[in-house]
C-alpha cells in the first residue's frame, strides 16, 4: 500500500497565549478522555519524556506538577512541554500526544501547539489512519484548545510545502486543514476539495475522504490546492492570530 512506513500527524497551532499548569491539567485530562471515546487506541496513557508513568492512578495535583515540571524554571513566558503516549497493542496502533502550551513569547514559530502522531503506517494500524478516526480527533483538539489552524497529513507531504524566502512559518498542503471561525472567512475553498462549514463558523478543507497518499496525483493536487487557498492566511503578519492592539 502507498505511504507504508510514513507517520501521519494532526498538528494544531495558536499564537501567544498565557496559561497555567492549574488550568492546563484539567483540559489535558479532558482531551485524553474525549479522544478515548473515538477509538480504544486512544487509551491506557503513559506520561513523561523518558520512563513512562501510568497516568491512571495520578491525582490532579500530580498531573499539575507534571505539567509544571515541563516549564523552564523562572521563565513562564516559554510555556510548558509535556506528552502522553497510548499503550495500545500491537504497539504500531499507539498514538503520541505532544504539547507545548502557555507560551507568550512572540516568535516566528508554531509556538503553542498540540500534535497527535501515529506510528508508521502498516497493516496493523491502517484502520486508524482514516478520517473516521483522525477527523474527530482534530475536532476534539479544536474544541478544547481553540487553535487558529490545524491540519492532518503524512510526514512526506512536508516535502511539497512552499519555502518562503526569507524563511517564516507557512501553512502548507494537507489532507485536512481546519481554520478557526476568525480566519475561515478569509479563505475560499478550491473546487477540488471537500469543504465543510462547522456550526461555529470554522472551516474544514479535505483533500480526500479516503486514506491520503502522497503518490496519488489527485490527492496531492487537492492538498496543493489547499495550500494555494491559504494564501490570504500566509500573507498575514506573524503571529497571524495576535490580538489587535487598542
Amino acid at each position: 500500500m502507498n505511504n507504508f512506513g510514513l507517520k501521519y500527524s494532526i498538528m494544531t497551532y495558536w499564537g501567544p497565549r498565557a496559561d497555567t499548569p492549574e488550568a492546563l491539567a484539567p483540559r489535558f485530562l479532558r482531551t485524553l478522555d474525549e479522544l478515548s471515546a473515538i477509538d480504544p487506541a486512544f487509551s491506557r496513557w503513559l506520561i513523561g519524556h523518558e520512563r513512562g508513568i501510568d497516568l491512571a492512578p495520578l491525582s490532579l495535583a500530580e498531573v499539575i506538577k507534571y505539567i509544571a515540571d515541563g516549564g523552564e524554571e523562572g521563565v513562564p513566558s516559554e510555556g510548558y512541554y509535556f506528552l502522553a503516549t497510548s499503550r495500545t497493542k500491537p504497539r504500531s496502533r499507539c498514538f503520541i500526544l505532544d504539547f507545548h502550551v502557555g507560551c507568550t513569547s512572540q516568535a516566528e514559530l508554531l509556538i503553542n501547539r498540540v500534535s497527535i502522531e501515529t506510528l508508521p503506517l502498516c497493516e496493523e494500524n491502517t484502520s486508524l489512519i482514516t478520517l473516521a478516526v483522525l477527523k474527530p480527533a482534530l475536532l476534539v483538539l479544536a474544541s478544547l484548545w481553540q487553535p487558529m489552524w490545524c491540519n492532518i497529513g503524512p510526514w512526506g507531504l512536508n516535502d511539497y510545502k512552499f519555502r518562503p524566502d526569507p524563511p517564516r512559518p507557512w501553512f502548507g498542503p494537507a489532507w485536512v486543514t481546519y481554520l478557526s471561525p476568525r480566519f475561515a472567512p478569509l479563505v475560499t475553498p478550491p473546487p477540488s476539495v471537500i469543504a465543510e462549514r462547522l456550526p461555529d463558523g470554522a472551516l474544514l478543507m479535505i483533500a480526500t475522504e479516503g486514506q491520503f497518499h502522497t503518490d496519488n496525483p489527485d490527492h496531492l493536487a487537492a492538498a496543493l490546492d489547499i495550500q494555494s487557498a491559504l494564501a490570504p492566511i500566509n500573507a498575514l503578519p506573524w503571529p497571524p492570530d495576535a490580538e489587535p492592539e487598542g
